[in-house]
């Protein structure tokens, strides 16, 4: 839609924006994801960083250049990063966050403690299995954040990573079925002419016969490209193999499928010793997911391991919703 970015989609499910209606042509809702925080307390705190934007990560490099000591709530995955890229820029970091290791949950216990391990080498002081109160200022800026036990992590900057929420306020009262994100068929469509991508896109994952939501780049992408042939008439239901990596000081971490913390997780080539591995998660007899840590090449092949589950269309495909 170019300039045309809709603020409003009316009762006809019509996208506008002022002084444009985007008339009878395919809407994209595209909002991404909104800032959220359990404790209520950390994003839009003096002295607190969030990074979503270009400016945000600017206003931080910045910040960086005068700290000695920073604290980053959240130790998933851009937790996690942002710990690795401010501890090699040179100040002290503790990584604050409730999961036993950094990134369990997304990449399960066993390569999360080699996760932890790489970071402690660097130098990084882990905080697991906690949880921040809030910040402490005496007056001005966060000294640094107060831990639920009442202990007190000093900093002279704080980055929170805590978690983001669908961007879904504005369609209150539009008509859309909204559960975590916008709701969508197979297609991608959340209603005749209405399509969702991205983040906000909660859609129906025909070959896994379940309704997902990813927030990465990748992700988002092949989102876009899978609308935009079936607004031409491709008519294909949008089956992924899930994919996104992550760069932490001279690791590559690429991670495909949904591997969870509950999956059977095995080494099929390399060694955790020799700093080079790719894993294989499984669910019963069926594989789930492929993780490479500085195996891109070989964790590419093993992929080939997860399409039948992923990309397969004999499951049935949700309807459209009305």
């Amino acid at each position: 839609m170019g300039d045309d970015l809709a603020v409003v989609l009316d009762d006809e499910r019509r996208l506008h924006r002022t002084g444009c209606e985007c008339g009878e042509r395919p809407g994209l809702l595209g909002h991404g994801t909104s800032l959220e925080d359990p404790s209520g307390r950390l994003p839009g705190a003096p002295g607190v960083r969030v990074l979503r934007t270009l400016a945000e990560a600017t206003a931080l490099r910045g910040d960086l250049l005068g700290a000695s000591r920073v604290v980053v709530v959240g130790n998933g995955v851009l937790g996690s990063e942002i710990a690795a890229t401010v501890r090699r820029t040179g100040p002290a970091v503790t990584l604050v966050g409730p999961q036993p290791a950094p990134m369990t949950d997304q990449i399960g216990s066993g390569v999360a403690l080699h996760l932890a391990a790489l970071h402690r080498r660097h130098g990084v002081e882990l905080r697991d299995s906690t949880l921040v109160d809030g910040t402490v200022s005496e007056t001005g800026p966060s000294r640094g954040v107060r831990l639920t036990s009442g202990e007190i992590v000093e900093a002279d900057l704080v980055v929170a990573a805590v978690g983001s929420l669908p961007a879904t306020d504005w369609l209150a009262g539009s008509g859309l079925r909204i559960a975590d994100g916008v709701v969508s068929d197979s297609r991608c469509r959340a209603a005749e002419g209405v399509y969702a991508v991205g983040d906000v896109a909660r859609w129906h994952h025909a070959a896994l016969g379940v309704s997902l939501r990813l927030e990465n780049r990748t992700h988002a992408a092949e989102q876009a490209l899978a609308v935009a042939a079936d607004i031409l008439g491709a008519d294909r239901p949008f089956t992924p193999v899930p994919y996104y990596w992550s760069d932490q000081y001279d690791v590559k971490i690429q991670v495909y499928g949904l591997p969870t913390p509950d999956a059977d997780a095995e080494v099929v080539e390399g060694s955790p010793d020799e700093g080079r591995f790719v894993v294989r998660y499984t669910r019963g007899d069926a594989p789930v997911g492929v993780l490479g840590w500085n195996m891109p090449k070989q964790a590419r092949l093993h992929r080939q391991t997860l399409l039948e589950r992923y990309t397969r269309t004999a499951a049935p495909t949700a309807p459209t919703p009305s």
